[in-house]
């Protein structure tokens, strides 16, 4: 029987959700960063395009230090259910989510840079904190208890 989530397997869960979202933008930083070191170069800016480049692949470099080390510190204090593939599906998709939200800010809507890339993480974590067992038809995940039966005293 399946009977609660305690607060920190909550908590690691919202963590490997932003490590999720970090994950996926490494490979998407990493395709910014040559698309727009050739565009850079066509327009005659070869210097400027070896520096975004660099620049791109160093904030790539960053995403999947922070997605290695988040997931390393936060999947053993995940609970169980995390393992299956709700829990998996779930998370890349809060991830995705979040990274969407973080280009939306920061390409599309007129608000400061530190807003802009720390509000989706926390909502991020806040999502993955709160969504355990309402996504995908998962019961409530929990702590699983087993009673013995015929087991001696």
């Amino acid at each position: 029987m399946i009977r609660r989530i305690d607060v920190l397997a909550r908590s690691a869960y919202g963590v490997l959700c932003g490590a999720a979202m970090a994950g996926l933008a490494v490979p998407v930083l990493l395709a910014a960063a040559v698309i727009a070191a050739i565009i850079f170069a066509l327009d005659g800016d070869v210097s400027r395009g070896v520096v975004v480049w660099l620049v791109g692949w160093a904030a790539a470099l960053a995403a999947a230090v922070i997605f290695f080390s988040a997931s390393y510190f936060a999947w053993p204090l995940a609970s169980d259910w995390v393992t299956e593939w709700q829990g998996y599906a779930t998370g890349l998709t809060i991830g995705a989510a979040g990274l969407g939200l973080m280009a939306l800010l920061v390409f599309v809507v007129p608000v400061p840079t530190y807003i802009a890339l720390s509000a989706p993480v926390a909502a991020t974590f806040a999502a993955g904190f709160s969504i355990p067992g309402r996504f995908l038809g998962l019961s409530t995940p929990g702590i699983r208890t087993h009673t013995r039966v015929g087991g001696r005293r």
